[in-house]
């Protein structure tokens, strides 16, 4: 009975680490990313303007609607380990907050 909670236990420390490390990590990450991205469409936008480029806005729905479904995938799988997931997905939370 008592190796079961050392698991339990571990398994649930594991994942709350992991997922705050991760998620304070994945902020600063987001941080640089969303710099660089606002760049890059103010970049698209200027030569749309001076009409050097055409973007195709259909074909960039079409992109970021299938970078969504997987990504909803990714996280809808990782519920099948409960007790892992649910304290990563706090650890992350707290992680994303603290970051």
């Amino acid at each position: 009975m008592n190796d079961f909670f050392t698991q339990i236990f571990f398994s649930l420390s594991i994942g709350g680490v992991g997922g705050f490390l991760i998620g304070y990590a994945t902020k600063k990450i987001i941080k640089i990313l969303m710099v660089l991205l606002g760049l890059y469409a103010l970049s698209l936008f200027y030569l749309m303007h001076v009409e050097v480029i055409k973007l195709n806005s259909e074909k960039l729905l079409e992109t970021l609607s299938s970078l969504v479904a997987q990504i909803v995938g990714f996280f809808s799988s990782t519920l099948t380990y409960l007790p892992l997931s649910g304290s990563f997905a706090a650890g992350f939370t707290l992680g994303i907050v603290k970051g």
